[in-house]
C-alpha cells in the first residue's frame, strides 16, 4: 500500500512539474489547427484582417496582383496576428493578418497559473520578496521556443553547379631546365 501511495504521488508530482506544460502547449497546438482550418475554409470577415506591409530590398521583384495563402504568425506589441494572404507589390510585402484572440488568451492563461504555482508577485506592493530569488523563477519558468527561420538557395545552387566545371589553371614561375639530349639507342 505504501508503494502504491508512492507511486502515486511520484506520478502527481510528475505531473505538476511538467504535466501542466504539456497540456497548455497540447491546447495552444489543438487552437492552431482549428484556427488554419478554419482560414482554409475561408471563414473569417474580410473586415477584421489587418494589412502589414514590410518593404523589400530585393532586386527585380515581381509585382503579385493576386494574394496567395499564407501560414504562419506574428506578435507585435503582446498581440498574436495569424497571417491569412500575402502579396508583393511595388517592392513591399503586404500581410493580411487575423488576431488570435483565442492564442492569447491561452497564453494569458498559462502565464498567470505559472505565476502563481511559482508563487511570484504580479504586485510589487502586494509581496515583498528577493529580486534575485524572482529573477531565478522567472528564468526557469520560462519557455524558449527557438524560430527556425528556412530559407530555400536553389537558384545559388543552380548557379554554382553552372560555373563549377569552370576551372582556372595557373602555371608555376619556378624557372625549369630545358630537357637534355636523348641517350643513344644501343
Amino acid at each position: 500500500m505504501k508503494k502504491l501511495a508512492a507511486i502515486l504521488l511520484l506520478l502527481l508530482f510528475l505531473f505538476n512539474l511538467v504535466g501542466y506544460r504539456l497540456w497548455f502547449n497540447y491546447v495552444q497546438q489543438q487552437s492552431d489547427i482549428q484556427l488554419t482550418a478554419s482560414l482554409d475554409k475561408h471563414q473569417y470577415n474580410d473586415a477584421d484582417l489587418i494589412s502589414i506591409k514590410v518593404p523589400l530590398s530585393m532586386p527585380y521583384q515581381t509585382t503579385q496582383s493576386n494574394y496567395e495563402r499564407v501560414d504562419g504568425e506574428i506578435k507585435i506589441d503582446g498581440k498574436i496576428y495569424k497571417y491569412v494572404k500575402r502579396r508583393i507589390v511595388n517592392g513591399e510585402l503586404e500581410l493580411l493578418c487575423l488576431p488570435d484572440h483565442n492564442k492569447m488568451r491561452l497564453q494569458s492563461a498559462k502565464n498567470d497559473f505559472f505565476k502563481t504555482t511559482n508563487d511570484i508577485a504580479t504586485d510589487n506592493s502586494s509581496k515583498k520578496s528577493d529580486n534575485g530569488k524572482t529573477n531565478v523563477f522567472k528564468n526557469l519558468s520560462s519557455d524558449y521556443e527557438q524560430q527556425v527561420a528556412t530559407f530555400s538557395l536553389s537558384a545559388v545552387a543552380a548557379v554554382k553547379a553552372a560555373y563549377s566545371s569552370v576551372i582556372i589553371f595557373s602555371l608555376s614561375s619556378t624557372p625549369h631546365t630545358p630537357p637534355g639530349q636523348p641517350p643513344d639507342a644501343a
